[in-house]
C-alpha cells in the first residue's frame, strides 16, 4: 500500500513542479516582452519569478531526495565492508532527518510565521507564504528519509546498493 501512496505523492510533486516551472517560464517571458516590446516591464514579474524559484527549489530538492536523484559521492563508501556501508547509510539518513527537522521544519516554520505580517511589494502575498516552502520541503525530506531507513534495514548488507541512482 505504501508504494501506491508513494507513487501518487511522487506523481503529484512532479505535476506541481511542472506547473511551477511553466509559471516561471511564462512569467519571465512576460517580463521580457513587457520590457522590450512595451517599453515598461510589468512590475510583478521579477518578484513572482523569485517566489516561484524558491518553491521550485524546495519541492524539487525534496523530490530529488525522494527519487534518489540527488548528488552523491560513493567512492570511499563503496570501499567499505557491506555491514559498515549499511551502518553508514543509516547514519547518513539520520543526519538528513535531523537536518530536515531542525533547519527546514522548525527553522523554516519559525521564519515563515515571523514573515506572515510582511506583504510582498508587488504581489498580494505575504513573505511568510514564500517561506512556507521550506518546512514543506523539510517534511517531504523527513518522509523520504524515514522510508530510506526502513529500506536500508530491510535490505541485507550484501545487496545494499548506492544511495543515489547516478551511482548505480
Amino acid at each position: 500500500m505504501w508504494q501506491r501512496v508513494r507513487k501518487s505523492l511522487i506523481r503529484a510533486l512532479e505535476n506541481v513542479l511542472i506547473v511551477l516551472v511553466v509559471g516561471l517560464t511564462l512569467t519571465v517571458l512576460w517580463g521580457v516582452f513587457t520590457r522590450f516590446c512595451l517599453g515598461k516591464q510589468a512590475e510583478y514579474t521579477d518578484e513572482l519569478a523569485r517566489v516561484l524559484l524558491v518553491w521550485i527549489s524546495m519541492i524539487g530538492a525534496a523530490l530529488a531526495f525522494g527519487e534518489k536523484a540527488h548528488l552523491g559521492v560513493d567512492y570511499f563508501v563503496a570501499k567499505l565492508h557491506p555491514e559498515a556501508r549499511k551502518a553508514l547509510s543509516v547514519v547518513v539518513q539520520l543526519v538528513v532527518l535531523s537536518l530536515a527537522t531542525v533547519v527546514f521544519v522548525a527553522g523554516g516554520w519559525a521564519l515563515a510565521m515571523g514573515q506572515m505580517g510582511q506583504q510582498l511589494p508587488t504581489l498580494p502575498l505575504s513573505r511568510g507564504m514564500v517561506y512556507l516552502s521550506i518546512p514543506l520541503g523539510g517534511l517531504l525530506m523527513i518522509l523520504f528519509a524515514i522510508e530510506n531507513v526502513a529500506e536500508i534495514f530491510r535490505t541485507p548488507a550484501s545487496q545494499l546498493g548506492a544511495q543515489t541512482k547516478s551511482e548505480g
